[in-house]
């Protein structure tokens, strides 16, 4: 021990000997000898002392104390009780002691003689512990299947065989699991295309999952006596259900699904979101063996791998479908994979005149096709895709996460435009959309948005609207076709880029409005 610790040691016993004051001494050996335990440990640490050399004296409370010191720091000393024969022993609280190293000391009181021991260490405290981490997010992988039917209010299909159209106000929980394939369990959302037909008026229908707020996202758009369709990538609610609610008047409903979301494990497949690009367009030849419209019951089997990007072992494409100049009666178009038979399902419903537009997650079929049929009448058929599902196996892609809707953009009321503006898009203009950090989607590591994307209040001409990732070369595709007056919807699925997506309108203006569905990013 060092010198100049033990004689500070010893004035600091002599002065409280002083201060604790001290009878006339007994005629022993004044030798004090004393250990401890332990000889060091955090601020707080009890330690046991035990020694020899300091007799009892029954006309006192205490016959001598034990404490520790420091550079003349003293902390409160305890005292003891010695028996007959001089041995004695208690315990020492170090709470209150700053980390350091101490010097021990035992002053027995009936003899005035002090005994010092070794020293005591006061450990410094570890940091405390780091927070635990949050598990990685799971996300959900894709199944896609052949399209089914499960809601049709004209025939009772999903309503428990009721035949009714869906009133003003009105709610149908549809069951989505364990109907059509779909899983009992493990399922986070499901895509639907949801069709609307036999509406006595304007109105809207809204998709959500059962059990939580209704949003005030809507998700398809209507007119009287207008059939239109909108694919809804759905997040799964109570009790396997998703909740539709039609705004006013009365509507027929129909959703046909077309695959599932998964965050077991099970063998789903990732996603990869590319740059829109077109692979098929009658107009032009584009994808086909001439520029030739598609007749009535007439059917295009379209290679979807081995171009745009998709690779020969993709499970699923997600293809923006547009019919345009169409002739003829009103009809619909109805996509799935080659080789399988054509379901009773439909993804694009259209009249003459005007463009229409709806996305479809096609599985991929028979030599990496897809089968696209044409009801009745004449039109041209465009396919842009928009990304791929990788095979069940691969790890490329990213996982999908689904959001309850939430409106991240409204150019009527300022919401998600830059600065807070109000007013229309114009022509040729374009609108950088922050994604990352709104609606439930995380500020970072998101590859790709789900956006319901709806026009408004257009005065014309007929135009339409196209989302890329922010940054890239604006593609030759399109996402959403539109006429003066019409409110018009359609489901996006787009690359993001540096956390922005980007709008633009061909002519004329629209106020724009996208209500986020989801996003894909890494999960494990």
């Amino acid at each position: 021990m060092k010198k100049r610790n033990v004689i500070t040691a010893l004035a600091a016993t002599a002065m409280m000997l002083q201060i604790i004051g001290v009878g006339p001494a007994l005629a022993v050996d004044p030798e004090v000898k004393f250990t401890f335990t332990p000889i060091s440990g955090l601020a707080g640490t009890k330690v046991d002392f035990r020694g020899t050399g300091c007799p009892h004296d029954a006309a006192r409370t205490s016959d001598g104390v034990f404490l520790l010191t420091a550079d003349g720091r003293s902390g409160q000393p305890v005292g003891f009780v010695s028996v007959a024969d001089g041995t004695f022993s208690g315990q020492y609280d170090t709470a209150g002691l700053s980390p350091g190293a101490y010097t021990t000391l035992v002053s027995c009181l009936t003899t005035n003689v002090s005994g010092v021991g070794e020293p005591f260490t006061v450990a410094v405290p570890p940091p405390p512990p780091a927070p635990p981490v949050p598990p990685a997010p799971v996300g959900s992988t894709y199944s896609a299947i052949a399209p089914v039917r499960v809601l049709d209010t004209r025939d009772g299909t999903g309503a428990g065989g009721v035949v009714k159209a869906v009133g003003p106000d009105g709610v149908v929980e549809l069951k989505v699991t364990g109907v059509a394939g779909v899983p009992t369990s493990g399922v986070t959302a499901v895509a639907l295309n949801v069709t609307a037909t036999n509406a006595s008026a304007n109105s809207h229908l809204k998709v959500w999952p059962t059990g939580s707020p209704q949003p005030d996202a809507s998700n398809l758009n209507f007119s009287s006596g207008a059939t239109i369709p909108n694919l809804v990538i759905a997040r799964v609610g109570t009790d396997g259900k998703v909740s539709l609610r039609n705004n006013g008047g009365t509507v027929d409903v129909i959703a046909d699904v077309q695959g599932w979301y998964s965050d077991t494990g099970t063998a789903g497949s990732r996603y990869v979101p590319v740059n829109p690009q077109r692979i098929l367009d009658t107009r032009d030849g584009t994808g086909v063996n001439s520029a030739t419209q598609v007749g009535p019951s007439g059917t295009i089997e379209l290679g979807v791998t081995g171009v745009a990007g998709v690779p020969q072992d993709a499970t699923a494409v997600v293809l923006n479908m547009t019919v345009d100049q169409a002739t003829g009666p009103e009809s619909y178009i109805t996509v799935w994979p080659s080789g399988a038979a054509m379901p009773t399902a439909s993804n694009l419903n259209f009249t003459e005149g005007p463009a229409s537009t709806n996305l479809v997650i096609a599985r991929v079929g028979a030599s990496g096709k897809v089968a696209v049929y044409n009801h009745m009448g004449s039109p041209d058929v465009i396919a842009d895709v928009q990304g791929w599902f990788a095979a069940p196996a691969s790890t490329v892609g990213s996982a999908y996460f689904p959001t309850n809707p939430a409106r991240i953009l409204d150019s009527r009321t300022g919401t998600g435009t830059p600065g807070g503006a109000i007013g229309q898009l114009g022509t040729d203009g374009t609108i950088d959309i922050t994604v990352v950090g709104a609606g439930g989607v995380p500020s970072s590591g998101v590859s790709a948005v789900v956006l319901n994307v709806t026009v408004t209040d257009s005065p014309g001409p007929d135009s339409y609207i196209t989302l890329f990732p922010a940054g890239t070369a604006r593609p030759v595709a399109s996402n959403l076709n539109y006429s003066a007056g019409e409110t018009v919807p359609n489901l996006v699925i787009v690359r993001v880029n540096d956390g922005k997506v980007s709008m633009f309108n061909h002519v004329g203006s629209t106020n724009v409005i996208a209500d986020v569905q989801g996003w894909f990013g890494p999960g494990s």
